[in-house]
């Protein structure tokens, strides 16, 4: 993992002097994608108390329902590591295959679903043994979720032209069916009583409304922009949205499946915790490296956590789980994150990371990062012809979609992709990720001498 910030020792004597060497209050783990960390919290307190290092791209996170243990899968790895909550240490390393995105946990606690991404398969773990108990074929699986019962499980198929919501039997460990798609699914979450599934559309701002006993999409709820995870409380009577777009983090009421509050949190929210007593709630702002805390009933932010860089998923101790003695010294306070600056063109944010002429040039090369193109800005002749050799040097799906030239493809991470483009005969041609577009992740193909002011 790399360095962390210097002022971890002050932390770390604050914490020492307090005389706080374990946390008093259920918590809260952080999976920090850019420092290679779970971040753990003491919610009590609203302060980190311990980071345990994990291998590279922490990407799905989730406890136990006694809070015993917590599942971390790394993206760039092949890994789920299982963090003993007692010790906050690592003690067992689960192999599911490359590339595993997002996890769930069966209310009983004796399942844990794992999408594999990079295998294409759906793993089934049982907790007792940490070993592999089962798998189903799903292609480029990102996130899941498990009926309350145990029976189902409901998993994001990405791949691109095949964009399904995959219905698992869990007893056959077979592929029970599955929801065809024509936009790309994002996180998905099931209801208290099973008869429901919540989940998301890459570039559809409004939580999608599954009836699992037909199979059918009943309902679209309208939310803020670029909608990523939508769990419902335990009692099923609200709905938690979060908007990256706006930075917000919309509350339904999902007995008239109607908007009924939006509270302001942090920069590009990524994931929420609910308080198994339905009163609190902390959502990770990946852009902004803290964690919000929420009080649903005031509907108000209470607290802000600096965490570390880029917080995404957080998963929080029921109420009543097993304490546990952090060392003080084991403390972190957050490295602010450097990132470009942000221009809005026309209404469209772009995160500028360059500008580069690429006149007369038959291959371009381009980077894609979280949340970014690199260059952004590019500026040739008018007609010209030219290919982008697109690297995704991150450990998330993007995507290039130029609307105007009938291109959208998608690129997976670590890989790189080639797209034919035509610079306009004057102007501007935006070109977008569908999933990341409202966070910034745009750019511009322009002539080089263009007249709209909008090329860099």
């Amino acid at each position: 993992m790399r360095r962390l910030a210097g002022c971890v020792v002050a932390v770390a004597l604050a914490a020492w002097l307090t005389g706080s060497a374990a946390a008093a209050g259920p918590k809260a783990y952080v999976g920090l994608f850019k420092d290679d960390a779970v971040a753990v919290i003491d919610t009590s307190q609203n302060r980190v108390v311990a980071t345990i290092p994990v291998p590279k791209g922490p990407h799905g996170l989730v406890v136990t329902p006694d809070g015993r243990k917590a599942y971390v899968s790394s993206d760039g790895a092949s890994t789920v590591s299982v963090i003993d909550t007692a010790s906050d240490k690592v003690v067992a390393t689960i192999d599911v295959g490359a590339n595993p995105h997002g996890l769930a946990m069966s209310s009983d606690g004796r399942k844990l679903l794992v999408c594999a991404f990079g295998t294409n398969r759906a793993l089934v773990v049982d907790t007792a043994t940490d070993k592999v108990a089962g798998e189903v074929a799903v292609p480029q699986g990102h996130n899941g979720a498990i009926s309350p019962d145990g029976s189902r499980a409901y998993v994001a198929s990405q791949k691109q032209g095949e964009a399904a919501l995959v219905i698992l039997d869990l007893k056959t460990m077979t592929r029970a069916g599955a929801v065809p798609l024509d936009k790309t699914p994002r996180a998905v979450d099931a209801s208290p009583d099973g008869k429901r599934v919540y989940f998301t559309l890459a570039g559809v701002n409004a939580v999608q409304v599954l009836d699992t006993a037909t199979n059918q999409i009943v309902a679209q709820i309208a939310v803020g922009v670029s909608p990523h995870q939508a769990p419902p409380t335990a009692d099923g009577r609200w709905d938690l949205v979060v908007a990256q777009g706006p930075g917000e983090l919309d509350i339904v009421d999902t007995s008239t499946n109607a908007l009924a509050a939006a509270v302001p949190v942090g920069k590009t929210p990524h994931w929420v915790a609910i308080a198994s007593d339905g009163r609190t709630a902390w959502v990770t702002n990946e852009g902004s490296n803290e964690v919000s805390v929420v009080d649903l009933a005031k509907r108000t932010v209470t607290a802000t956590i600096a965490v570390g860089n880029a917080p995404r998923k957080i998963a929080v101790q029921p109420m009543g789980a097993p304490r546990s003695a952090a060392p003080a010294g084991a403390a972190m306070a957050a490295a602010s994150q450097k990132s470009a600056k942000s221009v809005t063109i026309a209404g469209v944010v772009y995160h500028d990371h360059g500008t580069r002429d690429i006149s007369g040039q038959r291959v371009v090369k381009m980077e894609a990062d979280d949340y970014y193109f690199g260059p952004t800005f590019l500026r040739g002749k008018p007609g010209q012809r030219v290919r982008l050799r697109v690297e995704n040097e991150s450990g998330t799906l993007h995507n290039i979609t130029i609307a105007d030239q009938q291109i959208d493809r998608d690129i997976l991470p670590k890989k790189t992709i080639e797209v034919d483009v035509t610079v306009p005969p004057s102007g501007v041609v935006t070109f977008t990720c569908k999933f990341h577009g409202p966070l910034g992740m745009n750019g511009q193909l322009a002539t080089a001498d263009p007249k709209t002011g909008a090329s860099r």
